[in-house]
């Protein structure tokens, strides 16, 4: 009985300090930065001039250790196949180094094509961790502590004291249940964005996942200029959070009320979906970050006009963006984002069949959606699909 006791109150109490945890971070993560020395090493690190006395010290430490089978493997990978991106969202889902283990074996590693890339991947894993065993990593990343915190805090600062998760909770009027971490990628050039878990309704189906990883490679924080005015917000602080509450509801509803997607979004967005099934999804979130981006930092003109080359995603944007006024001036009637998809979905409609009778559409008004994490509740499956098998 005891030690039943003993064991709920240091379940309650982890779950309470990680509830304490802060929604979002800026960070240095080691195992990016372990894979950025790995790309210096095989001749690919960008050389930032801000950066280059910390190049330097990185060459010190570990250039001797250029031929290493994980700096060989790593070459063979993204020259034959360019699969830097993969290697990076990989790694997410790993621990710490050098122990790189994985997290949660109950994930889908994702992105990984057939048994030859899951063998590789496997090698190379194996391979960065013995290099970093072997060069004292994490020795290397400990010294460079300070150095790594002033980043950290000079790329908070240009916020401004704006908190991008709690602007994105309030908009969307749903708790994501993520912690964000816009990561500072020091040698590795490439800016990667993943969820961990994805919120993908079909593998996470009725697995009661209540909070989400989002890590964001923003690179454009490093050495960023403390109190710069207006903050420099760009879509990548936005876009990865969203989509936390983006994919789920975007399944859900589409699963309620659109049995015929062309007759529905009609052939040119159908198109793009055949091409690329995240399109409807990317034109709605670029809508909503013009949102946020008004209401972070207003004035910044740069964020209110769409310049994007491709005609149908600015013509989709654009007229979602103009159908979310009608949101922002009515949330007396429309708590969430969620509440509101019936009036916001029907943009998709209307643009792409003009004059069409109105087709209608609904949420379940006596379900209401207060957090991502609900979507993925077996309870609330059930109630939104029914006996209708997920898809």
């Amino acid at each position: 009985m005891m030690l039943s006791a003993v064991l709920l109150f240091s379940w309650a109490s982890a779950a309470a300090a990680a509830e304490l945890r802060p929604p979002f971070d800026f960070k240095v993560d080691p195992r990016i930065e372990l894979l950025g020395v790995i790309d210096h090493l095989a001749g690919r690190s960008p050389r930032d001039p801000g950066l280059e006395e910390y190049a330097q010290r990185v060459e010190r430490r570990f250039g001797a250790l250029r031929e290493h089978p994980a700096v060989m493997l790593y070459r063979d990978m993204v020259s034959n196949r360019p699969r830097e991106d993969i290697c990076a969202i990989v790694l997410f889902y790993y621990s710490a180094p050098p122990a790189l283990e994985l997290k949660d074996r109950s994930f889908d590693v994702p992105h990984l094509e057939g048994k030859s890339e899951n063998e590789d991947m496997q090698r190379f894993l194996w391979e960065l961790r013995d290099f970093s065993a072997l060069s004292d990593f994490m020795g290397f990343y400990r010294d460079n502590g300070e150095f790594y915190r002033r980043l950290e805090d000079s790329a908070r600062s240009t916020l401004g004291g704006v908190d991008p998760i709690g602007a994105i909770e309030g908009y969307l009027g749903v708790g994501l249940k993520s912690r964000t971490h816009y990561v500072l990628p020091l040698l590795l050039a490439d800016e990667q964005s993943y969820v961990v878990p994805y919120p993908d309704p079909v593998v996470l189906a009725g697995s009661g996942t209540s909070a989400f990883e989002v890590e964001t490679m923003a690179r454009e924080f490093i050495l960023a200029r403390p109190g710069a005015a207006p903050a420099p917000f760009s879509n990548m602080v936005w876009y990865e959070p969203l989509y936390v509450f983006i994919d789920p509801s975007f399944y859900y509803f589409e699963r309620l009320n659109i049995a015929d997607p062309a007759a529905f979004y009609g052939p040119a967005v159908e198109r793009c979906r055949a091409y690329n099934p995240t399109c409807t999804k990317s034109y709605l979130v670029s809508a909503i970050v013009k949102h946020l981006n008004k209401k972070a930092a207003p004035g910044l003109k740069r964020y209110e006009e769409d310049d994007s080359s491709d005609k149908l995603f600015a013509r989709y944007a654009r007229a979602l963006s103009d159908r979310l006024d009608e949101y922002d001036l009515h949330r007396d009637l429309y708590p969430t984002l969620w509440d509101f998809y019936p009036r916001l979905f029907s943009v998709f409609h209307e643009l792409a069949f003009p004059g069409a009778p109105p087709v209608k559409l609904s949420v379940p008004a006596d379900l209401p959606i207060r957090s991502a994490a609900d979507f993925f509740k077996s309870s609330v499956r059930d109630r939104l699909l029914g006996a209708r098998p997920l898809r």
